[in-house]
């Protein structure tokens, strides 16, 4: 069973949303946290498709991504909606190495030893560029905490903390991630509830 993180250091590791968490914008979510700081958090829901490809979602705003994205196999792809923070911006979970001196960039951003996620325009083209190993999955928007909210958010029992496993979002199909991160805390996801102590099956 994963351990649980503490409120005081979440990035890299996953929140995973308490059943009485009802804002639509993240109920039933499983967030991969990619910061956490004293001035806020960020990090991605990893398990709500849009009803878009990242092909028609790239095309729609710029034609020559677009036009990447249609040529490669990870245009195919659901985009996922990563926040509601800054809706209109793409970013891309990729492998390490897979977007050469592109993934480089200082955006950047380094989620435990294999995964980077980034938003520029030449890791987006180095990406889709080529068909090179996975995973690849892009997101519009992001999530964002002010200071002490989420750790506020926590201590109400709207999230449980999980450390970083890399294949809740390498291997783990995007419909049962969810499911997957209240099993590895040791919970039944068909109900649990969260209160003062901590979560409880």
């Amino acid at each position: 069973m994963a351990s649980e993180r503490s409120a005081s250091h979440l990035a890299p590791g996953f929140l995973v949303a308490a059943p009485g968490l009802r804002d639509p914008n993240f109920a039933g979510s499983l967030v991969l946290m990619t910061g956490h700081r004293k001035a806020g958090a960020m990090g991605f829901v990893v398990n709500r498709p849009a009803s878009i490809t990242a092909a028609d979602m790239l095309a729609s705003v710029d034609g020559r991504l677009g036009g990447l994205a249609r040529a490669s196999e990870h245009g195919h792809h659901p985009v996922l909606v990563g926040g509601p923070v800054a809706p209109e911006q793409v970013w891309v979970l990729y492998r390490r190495g897979t977007a050469g001196t592109a993934g480089e960039d200082d955006d950047a951003i380094r989620v435990g030893r294999n995964l980077v996620v980034g938003s520029s325009r030449p890791v987006l083209e180095a990406i889709l560029g080529q068909d090179g190993p996975g995973p690849v999955q892009l997101f519009v928007g992001y999530a964002g905490w002010a200071p002490m909210q989420l750790e506020e958010e926590i201590s109400q029992g709207s999230w449980v903390p999980l450390g970083f496993e890399e294949e809740l979002v390498t291997s783990v199909p995007i419909p049962d991630r969810w499911a997957e991160a209240v099993r590895r805390l040791g919970l039944d996801p068909n109900g649990f509830i969260v209160g003062g102590g901590g979560a409880m099956a």
